[in-house]
């Protein structure tokens, strides 16, 4: 079955599966904004996600399903996305681009040199950027060159997601990259609502995962730096259970309903937090002794963690930097048929399945 990486256009749900959690998210456009329409998070059985690959499909496939039936969500088509470290994506300049069948043909041979597996084992695709028409002492018989960015992955990382989603009753219309997505989150919802001010400098959009963290630096709409390091919110459960004796289902039932001991927030909340700073600051260092795209102005925190008590006022303290939380439903209507309270506890974690949801709207 081919699902393309990039294109297509109608009404469907954006589909996030993590390490902890299934997200889903339908959106509409409403005047010259968006709103969300239908709205869940589904929380997952330890193990059935290890590191952002599906070991048990039964488990997810039952935890999406119960995510689209309390989202009241009436299409059955969504969007998806692998990982962007399990991707390569590459610009590529085709010289002589031919026709549609030549073009893809030229795209595939040119992949190959980028791509670390074999050919015959991968879903690719690609989206034409623009032309490149060049001086105009070119002679007449060379073609114009073209831009196009190439994704590819393994098949299997494309078909365990289609097989959860089939498994669930769903059609998977789009598989997407999870860092492409958070870029269209961010461009839509999120950069519009900055002031000039806050897009004078790069932006550092940080998305902090259960297991991993992504920064992206973006310089107006585009992203100049991305990068995925070994730090998570999970290491919190990891530190409750340990600092308590309990076994990881035990911390995080206690961690979710806040029924942990008085001494929590001094003995392992606030070490955790002073940690999750200094990987931040850590994150930003790499940042700029790997890339030169100038200071960051403005730190933007997503995921779940970024709703953790303090943790915002820590980081500006540590990095030095404004810092904010990512909630992409700040700058746009609630919807008639969300809570606030569920916008507000879970907007931040919601930047890739926002993203996805946006692909409704593709031009």
């Amino acid at each position: 079955m081919t699902v393309p990486l990039f294109t297509s256009k109608t009404t469907r749900i954006g589909v996030d599966i993590s390490s902890t959690t299934v997200k889903v998210l339908m959106l509409e456009k409403h005047r010259n904004n968006y709103r969300p329409t239908a709205f869940a998070v589904e929380p997952l059985s330890p193990g059935a996600v290890q590191d952002k690959v599906i070991t048990d499909p039964d488990i997810v496939a039952g935890a999406l399903s119960r995510a689209l039936s309390r989202s009241r969500a009436k299409t059955k088509h969504i969007v998806m996305a692998v990982p962007s470290a399990a991707t390569v994506s590459r610009v590529l300049t085709i010289s002589n681009p031919g026709n549609e069948f030549e073009l893809e043909e030229q795209v595939r041979m040119e992949a190959d040199q980028y791509i670390p597996f074999p050919i015959d084992e991968v879903s690719l695709d690609f989206e034409t950027l623009h032309a490149d028409t060049g001086n105009k002492q070119k002679k007449k018989d060379e073609e114009s060159a073209l831009k196009v960015i190439m994704a590819a992955t393994r098949s299997t990382n494309v078909e365990s997601r289609i097989a959860v989603a089939e498994a669930a009753g769903l059609t998977v219309d789009i598989v997407d990259i999870e860092s492409f997505a958070v870029q269209n989150a961010y461009t839509e919802i999120i950069a519009p609502a900055l002031s000039a001010e806050d897009r004078a400098q790069p932006v550092a959009l940080l998305d902090i995962g259960a297991n991993s963290s992504t920064i992206n630096v973006f310089s107006g709409d585009n992203i100049i730096y991305t990068k995925e390091h070994p730090f998570g919110g999970k290491q919190l459960t990891n530190d409750i259970a340990v600092y308590y004796g309990l076994s990881l289902e035990e911390a995080e039932e206690k961690k979710r309903n806040d029924t942990l001991p008085e001494d929590y927030h001094r003995k392992v909340l606030q070490p955790f937090i002073d940690n999750m700073a200094m990987q931040v600051e850590r994150f930003i260092q790499y940042f700029y002794s790997e890339a030169n795209g100038g200071s960051i102005g403005l730190i933007l925190l997503g995921g779940g963690t970024a709703n953790t008590l303090g943790a915002i006022e820590r980081i500006n303290n540590e990095t030095g930097i404004r810092t904010r939380t990512a909630n992409p439903f700040a700058a746009i209507g609630q919807g008639s048929r969300i809570s606030a309270e569920l916008l507000a506890n879970h907007g931040s974690s919601m930047l890739i399945a926002c993203g996805l949801a946006l692909r409704s709207f593709d031009a």
